[in-house]
């Protein structure tokens, strides 16, 4: 039953994503004016159908302008490893046409502590991780997404996404700036974090 409900939840996020990516079609759709990287803005019908579907807390829409060097968009999933490093866990990447610059991007952190992606700019790129088999039973946990517009810094990761998890008492709390020092995650079960990178070289 659970598969089935995050199939559906990951099938309408792509629905939603594919609307707002429709350039062509409406000119009623959120898309930047200047490069960079933001929150999508979702209609009150688009919220309306994150939240039926109980998946508003675990899923965010980015849009995307690329800055007209970029031939090429990659994402990374990282985990912290038990050195206190980042492991690359997941990830893809797609060309970039120097004609269609703009696109969207949906994160969907699930239950299993898989993560699910989507990339839409001249077509659509779906990425799946696998689930996280925890040895201790979680119970605390945090997570965050990309809140303001981001400048874009060419062949540098821009974290997009946390979730960390752990079988203490409590949690401190964490930001996606984080990324950057992962000393500070020590001692927790599980640390995740998914990161954008443009770059000026093809794949």
């Amino acid at each position: 039953m659970r598969s089935k409900k995050l199939f559906v939840a990951a099938l309408l996020i792509i629905m939603i994503m594919m609307l707002g990516a429709c350039t062509n079609m409406s000119s009623s759709h959120f898309t930047l004016s200047k490069e960079g990287i933001a929150p999508y803005e979702l209609s009150e019908s688009e919220k309306y159908i994150l939240e039926s579907f109980a998946i508003d807390d675990t899923s965010q829409i980015l849009a995307f302008k690329a800055p007209k060097e970029a031939k090429s968009l990659q994402v990374n999933i990282y985990r912290l490893d038990d050195k206190g490093k980042w492991s690359n866990t997941g990830g893809g990447g797609v060309p970039l046409n120097p004609e269609q610059l703009s696109g969207t991007f949906t994160i969907h952190l699930k239950e299993d502590y898989g993560i699910d992606f989507n990339i839409n700019t001249d077509g659509l790129a779906s990425i799946k991780t696998e689930g996280v088999s925890l040895e201790s039973e979680s119970t605390s946990w945090t997570q965050g997404f990309l809140e303001e517009f981001q400048n874009i810094e060419m062949n540098k990761e821009i974290p997009v996404a946390f979730k960390v998890v752990d079988s203490g008492p409590s949690m401190e709390g964490y930001s996606l700036q984080d990324y950057f020092k992962p000393s500070g995650f020590k001692g927790m079960d599980l640390v995740q974090f998914v990161t954008i990178e443009f770059s000026d070289e093809s794949f």
